[in-house]
């Protein structure tokens, strides 16, 4: 029993190095391993670079050269008991030295051959490993026959200190140093070696001079082992401090420059969607009145956008001398690709309608084109007349859109004609075309459902009721605008109301509004 009380500490010890070099293996792993290498190369290289393999090759080296320097320089150690402390003194110096020097070259190759940009911080994992490895070679306490006293005690934990010395500088340094590497961009980590070389130098020179020396009283040994396991303990737990404000800084600056990168992508988008809007606005036609030399009516209408561009559109086009056709859509999705959509849409109704095809055809055609490779599903509603200036007759197609509000002698009804299916909704679908019959003075005014939803800072809609009630003025036309008469006012009134109605709730939805008022033909 006694034997076993006395091969335990070394048997702890033989526990604490395998423990020891897989936590190293893992380390230099977990830091710095990137892609596919084998896994078996890295293990012996990491094996090699172990601070174990490296102590034992200094030890070598600067034995082997004081073996053959001493008797140049004249020195018998084995007569003189100052040339002995010098001689071991030298050795200590001269394989602590060489210790750092054999832990830096070969964390170099381990750290070039993993392709790592930060390959000083290769050195710092080793040198921190090599400090803890440096401390197991502190000379034993343990005295013969007191297996059992205080020495024994202290010499038993040694391996156990260790094994948690070990722990703690993978758990707490390892870890933030490993999410310091995962970093793409190279880290400024010279700093890093400088420390770490110092006190790794220092320690291990300590360590061998305890290691050689006998001289050193048992207390004192204990005391210098306490010293040095709190240094240690508060060396890993400074680096720890330290990696991790670096990471927290590092965390901030890409915090920062993200918020810079957003803020450049958004004044992009915005550059963009601003050109979008320019383009869209040159699609819309613009100018009142489009067809001045044509006296049988008035027409103006207005488009505001609810994001940057919309979905919402109108278009007019003379189809012959005594024909106008006029049309109002919306479009199910907004922004870029509800104007995209508005485009194409917008482009295909009028070439069929100037093709000199009916309304009911131009709106079957039309959703057949716009069926075509639509994988967003999006659809169009939509209200395509054709006025014929010498009789006031319109020929209607109606495609799923909100009824329009017919103003005769200042009384205003919805005109409720039969939809059909949303253009783009299904294939196959056809048409039918309705008539509304205008006299002369008559006002025809079309709008989109953002007119009748637009909400207050309540979320209450504005509804079709008050639209009725506003467009009902009875003998009090509004005042004509400009050469856009009393068409344009219409809109104007409506667009005001509408405004005050959601004073500062934020729009919903586009506002799209069409007016056309018969003269008749003299």
């Amino acid at each position: 029993m006694d034997e076993f009380l006395i091969l335990l500490p070394d048997l702890l010890y033989l526990v604490f190095f395998g423990w020891f070099i897989v936590l190293f293996f893992i380390s230099i792993k977990k830091c710095f391993w990137k892609g596919d290498k084998s896994r078996v190369k890295l293990f012996f290289l990491t094996l090699a670079a172990n601070p174990f393999v490296s102590y034992l090759t200094s030890l070598f080296f600067s034995a082997f050269l004081l073996y053959y320097a001493a008797p140049i320089l004249g020195i018998d150690y084995k007569t003189s008991i100052f040339n002995w402390y010098m001689v071991t003194s030298v050795a200590s110096v001269m394989a602590g030295t060489m210790y750092i020097l054999v832990i830096l070259l070969f964390s170099r190759i381990i750290g070039k051959w993993l392709g790592t940009p930060n390959v000083s911080l290769v050195y710092f994992v080793t040198i921190m490993f090599g400090v803890i490895f440096a401390s197991s070679l502190l000379n034993d306490v343990r005295e013969s026959g007191s297996s059992l006293n205080l020495l024994y005690i202290f010499d038993l934990l040694k391996p156990v200190i260790l094994f948690i010395t070990a722990l703690l500088l993978y758990r707490l340094v390892i870890k933030s140093l490993s999410e310091l590497t995962n970093k793409e961009k190279k880290t400024d980590s010279n700093l890093f070696i400088i420390p770490p070389t110092l006190f790794s130098m220092l320690y291990s020179i300590s360590a061998f001079l305890l290691g050689v020396s006998d001289e050193i009283e048992t207390t004192g040994n204990i005391i210098i082992n306490i010293f040095t396991f709190a240094i240690l303990f508060l060396f890993i737990w400074a680096f720890y401090v330290i990696i991790k404000n670096i990471n927290a800084t590092n965390e901030a600056i890409e915090a920062k420059e993200l918020a810079a990168e957003m803020a450049r992508m958004e004044a992009k988008i915005e550059a963009d969607l601003s050109v979008a809007k320019s383009i869209q606005s040159s699609a819309l036609p613009s100018v009142f009145p489009p067809f001045p030399d044509h006296k049988g009516f008035e027409l103006f209408a207005s488009m505001s956008a609810a994001k940057e561009v919309g979905g919402d559109f109108y278009d007019f086009y003379m189809l012959s001398d005594s024909n106008i056709g006029f049309l109002i859509a919306d479009v199910s999705g907004k922004s870029i690709p509800g104007a995209m959509f508005m485009m194409t849409a917008k482009t295909v109704i009028k070439s069929l309608a100037e093709s000199g095809l009916d309304p009911a055809e131009v709106f079957t055609r039309a959703n057949e084109r716009l069926c075509e490779g639509n994988d967003a599903e999006m659809f169009v509603t939509a209200w395509l007349g054709y006025l014929d200036l010498k009789t006031g007759m319109i020929r209607v197609a109606n495609a799923g859109h909100n009824p329009p509000v017919l103003i005769r002698d200042g009384k205003a009804e919805y005109v409720i004609l039969k939809p059909g299916l949303m253009l783009a909704g299904m294939d196959g679908i056809r048409y039918k075309e309705q008539t509304l019959q205008l006299r002369k003075g008559d006002i025809l005014y079309l709008y989109t459902d953002g007119v009748t939803e637009a909400m207050d800072k309540d979320e209450e809609q504005y509804g079709e009721d008050r639209l009725q009630k506003l467009l009902s003025f009875g003998e009090n036309y509004p005042e004509p605008s400009g050469e856009n008469g009393i068409a344009g006012a219409v809109c104007d009134m409506v667009v005001a109301d509408v405004t005050k109605y959601t004073a500062d709730a934020e729009q919903s939805d586009d506002i799209t509004m069409l007016c056309i008022r018969y003269l008749g033909v003299d």
